[in-house]
């Protein structure tokens, strides 16, 4: 089912105002921040960071008088109507149960966490506390992602036969020796399928349906770290289509991600937030949405560089979703689909086909 995500690019007027606590000051903290400013519904009132100067100067940025260094000291403040978990993921579930605990909304970065337990736990009490618990997939929010959707739900290209995903990335050696928690099981949980991957992953499962068992490849080829710099892995859908999955951030020529999706009657291809269609006579029709979202929405060589809008489209969603007392549309339950997946390719390892059904 199509979700009805362009009108939250509409004005928010006479709406409630909802105040966020951001937990996490890093780059991609800053985003969250910026993206908060343009909102006229939203208003950060605190930041936390364990580097009190870091978290001063985004505070400092952004007009937040409250910095914290410890979460739990935010716990007395029952204004906040909900928090923004932007740390690394090996912290995701401990700060999210915390504050699902203490009776706040929660919207964590992606992934929702490093394992499918830990996901579920948190899924859990977010459903036996009834508060929303969301997950920062925003590249399903981009034009071209809903513009494909359309297209496939119209059953346009035909019946999906095959997938192709590919994010063969760069990221330079201080990528990882700059942040102590990249590139460790424990912290990151893995490396480039379930951090830089991670977006293509969910628009796939969010535009053909779930992986039912799948056959997986990792290794470290190029980087000193303990998790993968490249994957690769074959897999079927729930639906019989085939799919495959090529990562990496070890290739310095950094291609651009691409989710390309075969039909009987057609076909489609996302390159960012460009779209092109593929039709059945031979012809394409390609379409730039990047100039309607603020410029490039990811970056093969640059991780700080964002959407705008495709942030703000989320951000809107699951304010929308307090106020509305609903599901906001990329859940904890969306959430732990990507997570799945990722999850099964590393057990796999060049080993055994998992099954996911």
């Amino acid at each position: 089912m199509k979700q009805d995500i362009k009108h939250h690019d509409d004005l928010n007027m006479g709406k409630k105002i909802l105040n966020v606590g951001l937990i996490g000051a890093g780059s991609s903290a800053t985003n969250i921040a910026t993206t908060i400013d343009t909102i006229e519904d939203l208003k950060l009132v605190a930041v936390c960071d364990a580097n009190q100067a870091v978290a001063q100067k985004l505070a400092l940025d952004h007009g937040v008088d409250t910095v914290v260094t410890e979460y739990t000291d935010l716990d007395e403040r029952e204004d906040i109507d909900f928090v923004v978990i932007s740390l690394p993921h090996g912290l995701h579930k401990e700060v999210a149960m915390h504050f699902l605990d203490k009776g706040k909304h929660v919207l964590v970065e992606k992934p929702i966490a490093t394992n499918v337990e830990d996901a579920k736990a948190m899924i859990a009490l977010a459903r036996e506390k009834e508060l929303k618990l969301g997950v920062h997939f925003q590249n399903r929010f981009i034009d071209a992602v809903q513009e494909a959707k359309s297209i496939i739900d119209a059953g346009t290209i035909g019946k999906i036969l095959q997938v192709a995903v590919s994010v063969m990335w760069w990221r330079d050696e201080s990528y990882y020796k700059d942040s102590s928690w990249r590139g460790t099981w424990q912290m990151e949980g893995g490396g480039s399928l379930i951090n830089q991957a991670i977006h293509p992953v969910d628009q796939m499962l969010y535009l053909v349906g779930n992986v039912k068992r799948v056959f997986g490849l990792w290794g470290h080829l190029v980087h000193d770290i303990e998790v993968d710099d490249n994957t690769c892995a074959a897999f079927q859908f729930e639906n019989g289509a085939f799919g495959t999955i090529q990562t990496s951030t070890a290739t310095k020529a950094a291609f651009p991600a691409k989710v390309t999706i075969f039909g009987s009657d057609g076909g489609l291809e996302i390159e960012g937030n460009i779209l092109t269609v593929f039709n059945a006579d031979g012809t394409n029709d390609k379409t730039d949405f990047a100039a309607n979202e603020g410029g490039q929405v990811a970056s093969a060589t640059d991780p700080k560089k964002f959407s705008p809008v495709a942030h703000g489209r989320l951000m809107n969603d699951f304010a929308d979703a307090i106020r509305e007392n609903r599901e906001p549309l990329v859940s904890g339950e969306e959430g732990l689909r990507s997570i799945e997946l990722v999850r099964a390719i590393y057990e796999s390892n060049g080993e055994k086909i998992i099954d996911l059904g």
